[in-house]
Order: structure tokens, then sequence, then C-alpha cells
């Protein structure tokens, strides 16, 4: 093993620490159904904000998937989860990554954090909450997906918006901009 691949590891188990910091984080707050943390690298490729918020906004009106992989590529590379593996979660992401949160996407990469978006009514594995707690940086977003049973989650991130994330981060801010490298499209 090289250093990039050891540094690469380092950033992965920062950014997985991290993950688990947010879990145990809201649990600490009483939230303690929250159990699972997904963290996506989100990367816009195409069109501007005007073109892409008008396909989203046209896909909502008919009740269908936004042009998803047209304008971003997401790429899912931490997680934290009391009930399944982080290759379970990748596997899942196409039905447990709610429309309801998909159609947030343009928000959650164009507008500046904290940004916060949720899916009142997803159930079991389905995430419910969808977060970016910091600005973009190198043309990167970086979303939190959560699981949220109660919906009083969100009224506490509403009225918490940035002011703990620096320490529930911890090193992960730093590990995130070094994986954006891994993410880059050739």
């Amino acid at each position: 093993m090289d250093n990039s691949d050891t540094q690469e590891m380092r950033d992965i188990e920062a950014a997985n620490a991290a993950a688990q910091r947010i879990v145990r984080h809201f649990q600490s707050k009483g939230f303690t159904r929250i159990t699972e943390a997904l963290i996506l690298h989100i990367r816009h490729i195409a069109g501007d904000r005007a073109e892409v918020d008008k396909a989203f906004a046209a896909a909502h009106k008919q009740g269908r998937m936004p042009p998803l992989s047209m304008y971003f590529s997401i790429h899912s590379y931490a997680h934290y989860s009391e009930f399944r593996s982080f290759d379970e979660a990748k596997a899942a992401l196409a039905k447990d990554f709610t429309l309801t949160l998909i159609y947030d996407i343009p928000q959650v990469f164009f507008d500046p954090a904290p940004v916060l978006g949720d899916d009142p009514l997803a159930s079991g594995t389905k995430y419910d909450v969808i977060m970016k707690a910091w600005d973009n940086e190198e043309g990167c977003a970086i979303a939190i997906l959560l699981n949220d049973p109660d919906a009083s989650f969100v009224d506490y991130i509403g009225t918490h918006p940035g002011a703990d994330w620096q320490k529930i981060m911890g090193d992960f801010h730093g590990a995130s901009s070094s994986l954006n490298d891994a993410f880059t499209p050739d």
C-alpha cells in the first residue's frame, strides 16, 4: 500500500467517524431512533441554476423522476449505521433516497449552507432528511442523509443551523476536501 492509498484510507475513516458522530450527536439530543447517516458527495456536471430548476420543476409537476444524472454526479462515500453495512446502504440508495429528497438536490447544491430538506412520509429505511452543513468547496457539495422517524428532529435542525457542526464534524471537513479528488471526473 503506497502513501496515497494510506491517506485515502485515513480520509475514509475520518468521514465514517464523522457519520457516526452525527448519529451520536442527535441521539444525545433525544433522537434515539436516528441510527444511520449516509454522506454524499454531489458535483454539478451540466446546466445553469435556471435550467436545472426548470427541469426539476417540470419533473415534479409531472410526478416523475427528475433528470438527476444529467445535471449531477452523486457518490456515497461515508456511512454509519446501527443496522446495515455501507455496501447494503449503497445498494439500497435507489429505493431509500426518496423522490421528495431528490427534488431538493438543486437547493442542496446551489444554495448556501445550511440547507435542509425533509420527506415527512418516508418510513422504514428510507431517508427522511437531507442536509448541507457548510458551503460547497471546489465545486462540490457534501450532503448528509438521515433517517428521521421523529418529526421534531427537523424542528431541532431549524433552530440549530450550524451551531454545533464544527464539533460534530471534527476532521471530516478536511477529509472530505481531499476525497474530492477521488470523485473528480477524468
